[in-house]
């Protein structure tokens, strides 16, 4: 039926009288259908995942858990699902085209390649807020420089460096995510970005590739939420990981060849200093052990020397008593040690022929 058609029968039955009857039912048909549609827009179910929020004429009203409740009907209320216990992410530098074991990912290099589709550049362009063209060339030429203008940052020490990192959040509050930011998304993108280049640029290239990475990350995570709650967005900052931090393509096989001399040289150092930590110690015990034995020895000549010395002294006591017995003694017992160790001896007679002479080896021979 045409459009005139429709409006020549209403025009044909306008201010025709019905009956009383008619216009109950054609009143209780108004009334179901007002009510179904009442019905159907009370009534609303917020995701396990979700919180949901309720705005009256587009104020906010109030937040409700998972679950089914009422509202006003028509446009007096409306609900929105919020999932604030879903993490959701943002990717700078890279795009996951597929997560899981099989994963995919789209870079510069495979845009250069030619591995990826035009829809798949076509949302890198779209997020981004740019207007793109629907020639290949010009597409992947935006989806490039979108790329490169999130990963390429400028070092502490005027280096180049391209980092690729993720940010994952989750919404701790429903009112201040939908009222207070217009585009959160956006927001986070730009607080990691402005975070990330602060930080980078703070360090050296070889602190943001190798041993100041930890840090970066821990960092940024602090930084950026202290941005966002200064905006109060509602957002929480579970983890930033960065996934590469690298030198520029055309300029890695250097960087790699300077590095791996750099390992080499921290090798030798450490073979090195395993060395003396192996030497030095058996030095010291050797050292240790000959200050010992030094010590030992002269705690022994002292002792003997405080043995002679007690000895003597009580020798001199007696001998203080009776000298002559004491020294005939003494002669006595010197003579007992010295005669066994002498070969030849001669034994001098007082009063003999010749001042008495004899020897001791030939009693029976000629005097």
């Amino acid at each position: 039926m045409e459009i005139r058609d429709f409006l020549d029968e209403i025009a044909r039955y306008r201010g025709r009288d019905y009956g009383p009857v008619a216009r109950k039912t054609i009143s209780a048909g108004i009334f179901v259908i007002l009510l179904i549609m009442a019905l159907a827009t009370s009534i609303y179910t917020v995701p396990t995942d979700s919180e949901g929020v309720v705005k009256r004429f587009g104020r906010y009203s109030r937040t409700t858990p998972p679950g089914i409740h009422l509202k006003a009907p028509f446009w007096i209320e409306s609900a929105t699902a919020v999932p604030v216990r879903k993490i959701q992410k943002e990717e700078f530098g890279f795009r996951t085209l597929k997560a899981g074991v099989d994963s995919r990912y789209l870079r510069v290099e495979d845009i250069d390649a030619g591995r990826t589709s035009q829809s798949d550049l076509a949302k890198i362009v779209r997020e981004s807020g740019e207007r793109f063209s629907s020639s290949a060339r010009r597409l992947a030429d935006a989806a490039t420089e979108i790329l490169r203008g999130e990963y390429t940052m400028l070092t502490g020490d005027l280096n180049i460096i391209d980092v690729e990192w993720i940010v994952q959040y989750k919404i701790k509050n429903a009112r201040s995510y939908l009222f207070n930011v217009k585009e959160p998304g956006q927001t986070i993108r730009d607080g990691s970005q402005a975070v990330m280049r602060l930080l980078i640029g703070n360090g050296s290239v070889d602190e943001a590739i190798t041993i100041g990475r930890g840090a970066n990350e821990s960092a940024a995570r602090e930084l950026l939420q202290k941005l966002l709650d200064e905006y109060e967005t509602g957002i929480h900052v579970e983890v930033v990981k960065l996934q590469s931090c690298n030198p520029p393509l055309k300029v890695r096989p250097s960087f790699n060849e300077v590095n791996k001399a750099l390992q080499q040289k921290q090798q030798k150092i450490n073979e090195a200093m395993k060395g003396y930590n192996e030497a030095i110690p058996k030095t010291d015990g050797e050292a240790k052990k000959l200050v010992e034995t030094a010590k030992g020895y002269a705690a022994e000549r002292v002792n003997m020397a405080l043995g002679d010395i007690a000895k003597f002294n009580k020798i001199y006591e007696e001998y203080k008593e009776a000298p002559d017995i004491t020294k005939q003694r003494l002669y006595l017992e010197t003579m007992a040690k010295v005669l066994p160790t002498i070969p030849e001896k001669w034994i001098i007679e007082q009063g003999g022929a010749d001042g008495g002479i004899l020897l001791k080896l030939d009693l029976d021979g000629q005097k």
